[in-house]
């Protein structure tokens, strides 16, 4: 019978506790803590839905989704094709779950169906190609460049006649530059700029059309292609009335400001990949008496799998040969490594450090670490931030204007007003209807707050992350690889000083964390003939005698004797807490060492400082808190993966939470709550699950990512406000004839000219690190920085 909180298998017999059953005592005590509004919360979460389709999941990474109308157009594109049964894609994430028929069509044929459409589409396994910022710089230059020739000769030739500035007669002597040159110029260097310059926008308006979705590309292509076909008429008519500077203006903003935003978000993404290595979901299996390497999805029911020493373990099994030392930190979070032997039960995406293992799938080949992926999916892509509410009210808003600008002409026209004033007025009033600053509103601002953070150490992943509301009531906190660093050192050395030397000697090679810690004490000796017993300690002889170095277990297998003192007094200095290390020779224990996971520095004040102004919650895999419960509100030790993100959703009923963790373990929790921060050293699954990845060693960067996201968001509802009331008022004056098009030109470039500045300005003026005055994060609290 499954876990009543998490879901998870429980042992036999289960944990009880009242009615309910669960798989350990973490999710025991969650429940002792919550009680029936936990399960309310997870029925809550979970809303009645139509029954899944039967099938297997293909996860997809897409390249070339720029607006929430691609969702639509990939899953009508996906559903097409033979074989596949549902397809959900994701604009804010940018991924795609496909679920199929393998027997009719293979997971390897699923990217093609998209390729075909202008998207590259990768499985989620595949290393991303590596991003070559050569064609867009080269897109980007060139359409600066020429729009500024455009510019500089409207303004010396056809805007001081559009002014009432100067007459033809002005420019008699220089007539032939003015009036048959300049034309033929800003023709040819206008439909560079439109035809090569905006050829993705241009793609991106006909992929819309193609899905019968009219986006903000479409708006943006009509807008400049209608001021260039007004102009190309023009030409041959009166080759004063021009508005090629229009069409090159707006290709050009546009551009520039996706260029920015693609470029910071790629370094991003390389910045990460370069910190991060990814789980690689294959085995090494014995079929017919030979080892064959074959991905997961071809083991079957009953496979042995062979481990070897540093690898990760792939799947969930039985250990049937060997025994080992096993880092479960980045699945359970417990710090401390796990001797296994056979017959116990290994998890999938725990790393062997030593020993050689053969593990036995069950009934059904299941991995911890995919089971994770699926819920990090299902958590991660369920929004898509205001962006992508903006493209959805584009499809309203497109229509909107296309109707609007062509009743201002159809106005006009029936008034009496001449066919060109009546199309200038419409063309007027779709120019200045562009969306150019709502496009540059959120993505330029993100691109200027993307790049200080990277300057800082602090990489974005989240596409939605500066949208969100910003107030923050609670502080959810991991224990192991956050407020502790994973690194184990020794803290004491009970017995007399021979037992440092000798116990470094004989654990000099080891690769067990527990073992490098105790060879840092000193490297004077060398001990000889080392005999390891993996998870459980070694052997050595060194001066003729045969030194013991491990655990109790490995005492009690030798058959030498611990003597009682020597145990009561290291029980009295571990209290349950860190690893004992027992060292002894001539068929006793001599003395002992104790190892502790270290903490980091100054931990204590940051975890204050987060106290001061919200509800901070130790949420932890391990057994033990070790002391860091003195310094939060709340603590859960013991509580695995699944039943994390429980407690984040039971936490999400007293307000909004923010989450940091390491491990693969806090991959749901991060993705459940409100704001994830993956700290340290992540695993890809917990940074692909958290909203911001800060690598490294110094925890105070949380602090500057909350203020980070505090002032980005003011930023950006300042830039979209600016938006808001440029549209107010501009389109009402195009509508009622006051503004031309080349005023209007200019109102839209103005008004996104001081988008571009507003969202360059430094976002981090100072380093709250080492400015021990400033205040707490607005984040965290109602105070609001400065934007």
């Amino acid at each position: 019978m499954p876990c009543t909180l998490c879901g998870l298998p429980t042992p036999n017999p289960p944990i009880r506790d009242d009615a309910h059953e669960f798989c350990c005592y973490g999710c025991r005590e969650v429940y002792r803590c919550f009680g029936e509004a936990v399960f309310a919360a997870q029925r809550q979460r979970t809303p009645d839905a139509a029954p899944a389709v039967q099938g297997q999941d293909a996860y997809l990474w897409i390249d070339g989704m720029h607006c929430a109308s691609c969702e639509f157009l990939i899953e009508r594109i996906a559903l097409k094709a033979r074989g596949v049964l549902a397809a959900v894609s994701s604009y804010a994430t940018s991924t795609a779950k496909i679920t199929y028929d393998p027997d009719q069509i293979s997971e390897a044929e699923l990217p093609t169906l998209l390729n075909r459409s202008g998207y590259h589409a990768r499985l989620r396994d595949e290393a991303a190609p590596e991003y070559d910022e050569r064609p867009d710089l080269l897109r980007m230059l060139t359409g600066g460049t020429l729009a500024s020739f455009v510019m500089m000769l409207s303004f010396l030739f056809i805007y001081p006649i559009h002014a009432g500035f100067a007459v033809p007669a002005d420019y008699e002597a220089i007539s032939w530059v003015a009036f048959q040159v300049t034309p033929i110029a800003l023709f040819v260097l206008s439909t560079i700029v439109v035809f090569y310059v905006g050829l993705p926008i241009l793609r991106g308006a006909w992929t819309g059309v193609r899905a019968g979705l009219l986006n903000m590309d479409c708006l943006v292509a009509l807008s400049f292609l209608s001021a260039y076909g007004y102009s190309v008429v023009q030409l041959f008519h009166d080759p004063i009335d021009l508005y090629f500077e229009v069409a090159s203006t707006l290709v050009a903003v546009v551009t520039i400001g996706r260029y920015l935003e693609r470029r910071v978000r790629v370094r991003a993404t390389q910045a990460l990949n370069t910190i991060m290595q990814a789980w690689s979901p294959e085995a090494c299996v014995r079929r017919g008496g030979q080892y064959v390497v074959c991905k997961l999805d071809d083991l079957l029911p009953g496979d042995r799998v062979l481990v070897r020493q540093g690898e990760t373990i792939p799947v969930d099994g039985t250990l049937v040969v060997g025994q080992g030392a096993i880092d479960e930190s980045l699945m359970t979070g417990e710090p401390f490594p796990m001797a296994r032997g056979a017959g116990e039960q290994v998890i999938g995406g725990s790393v062997l450090l030593e020993g050689n293992l053969e593990i036995e799938t069950g009934p059904q080949v299941e991995s911890r670490m995919a089971n994770l992926a699926r819920i990090l999916w299902n958590m991660q892509s369920s929004s898509a931030g205001v962006q992508g509410q903006i493209d959805r009210l584009s499809r309203v808003f497109v229509p909107a204007v296309l109707v609007l600008a062509a009743l201002v002409g159809f106005a006009f026209y029936i008034s009496g007003a001449p066919l060109e004033r009546a199309l200038l007025a419409s063309l007027a009033t779709l120019i200045v209807s562009c969306p150019c600053t709502f496009g540059l509103a959120i993505p330029l601002t993100t691109a200027a707050s993307i790049s200080s953070a990277l300057h800082r150490g602090i990489i974005v992943t989240s596409a939605d992350l500066f949208e969100q509301e910003p107030h923050i009531d609670i502080v959810a906190i991991d224990k192991t690889g956050t407020l502790s660093s994973g690194e184990m050192a020794v803290v004491e050395v009970v017995g007399p000083p021979e037992i440092a030397v000798h116990a470094a000697a004989v654990e000099r090679y080891s690769p067990h964390p527990v073992a490098q810690a105790i060879a840092r004490l000193d490297t004077g000796l060398n001990a000889s003939d080392i005999q390891t017993h993996p998870g459980r300690g070694a052997l050595g002889n060194i001066g003729g005698r045969r030194v013991a170095v491990g655990s109790r277990t490995l005492f009690a297998t030798l058959g030498w004797a611990i003597p009682e003192p020597l145990a009561a007094r290291i029980e009295q200095s571990c209290h349950g807490e860190g690893v004992v290390s027992y060292v002894g020779w001539d068929g006793r224990a001599e003395g002992a060492i104790l190892t502790r996971d270290q903490s980091r520095p100054n931990w204590e004040r940051i975890a204050e400082r987060l106290r001061r102004l919200s509800r901070v919650v130790l949420l932890t895999g391990a057994e033990h808190p070790n002391g860091y419960q003195a310094h939060t509100d709340e603590v859960h030790a013991g509580v695995p993966p699944e039943a994390k993100a429980a407690v984040v959703r039971q936490l999400k009923t007293c307000g909004r939470v923010a989450m940091i963790g390491d491990g693969s373990n806090d991959a749901p929790a991060l993705a459940e709550a409100d704001l994830g921060i993956a700290f340290g050293a992540p695993t890809a699954l917990a940074a692909e699950a958290a909203d911001i990845v800060i690598p490294g060693k110094q925890l105070e960067r949380v602090l500057d990512a909350f203020k980070l996201i505090s002032v980005t968001r003011n930023r950006i509802r300042q830039n979209l406000g600016w938006a808001l009331a440029y549209n107010g008022v501009a389109i009402p004056l195009a509508m009622t004839g006051y503004l031309n098009p080349l005023a209007a030109a200019l109102a839209m470039s103005v008004s996104s000219i001081l988008v571009v500045l507003n969202a360059s300005r430094p976002i981090l003026r100072e380093d709250p690190v080492e400015a021990e005055s400033s205040p707490v994060p607005g984040a965290l609290s109602r105070i609001r920085f400065p934007a």
